[in-house]
């Protein structure tokens, strides 16, 4: 994992990780929703899971060009909270997932890339604000349901929350030793 995450650049290397760390964790998404939702998630709940590669393709991206990678990395986050909040509905809570958008795009981008990391700021907010005017959600969840995807999501939000500044925090230098 080290060899495959290893970047000469500590903020790359570090988006790296959490690249892997999201496209290794987002597959299974489908199967806490298979155990929550059962058959009325299907076939919705797989299509949680399309953002997979676009995860994955951070790592190989940022062997070419590390900034972009790091862009990559925080649209591919927002988009998919975006698809995955409308997929779900409103009270799944995925919207949640912004917060940690937010504090990756902060975090992974220096304060000199500027240009691209206001945008990548906005980006989370827009997608946010835009959700109300999406068509309804096409997966048919129940108000029980949805207090316990509420909740799963809501304690991933709070685990990434951690994880991510951990993470980042010591590719910047701050906090913990890296090594």
């Amino acid at each position: 994992m080290r060899a495959l995450t290893r970047h000469e650049d500590p903020l790359s290397e570090a988006a790296n990780k959490v690249a892997l760390l999201l496209a290794g964790n987002t597959p299974f998404y489908p199967l806490y929703l298979w155990f929550i939702l059962g058959r009325a998630g299907w076939p919705w709940l797989l299509l949680t899971a399309l953002s997979t590669p676009f995860f994955a393709a951070t790592l190989w991206l940022a062997r070419r060009h590390g900034l972009g990678a790091r862009a990559w990395l925080c649209t591919c986050a927002s988009l998919n909270t975006a698809w995955v909040a409308w997929l779900l509905g409103p009270p799944a809570g995925v919207a949640l997932f912004f917060l940690p958008c937010l504090v990756l795009a902060v975090l992974v981008l220096r304060a000199r890339e500027f240009a691209a990391r206001a945008p990548l700021t906005a980006l989370p907010f827009l997608l946010y604000f835009g959700l109300p005017w999406l068509p309804p959600s096409p997966a048919g969840i129940t108000h029980a349901a949805y207090a316990s995807l509420f909740r799963l999501n809501a304690f991933s939000v709070a685990l990434l929350s951690v994880v991510l500044p951990y993470l980042l925090g010591a590719a910047r230098g701050e906090g913990l030793s890296r090594r």
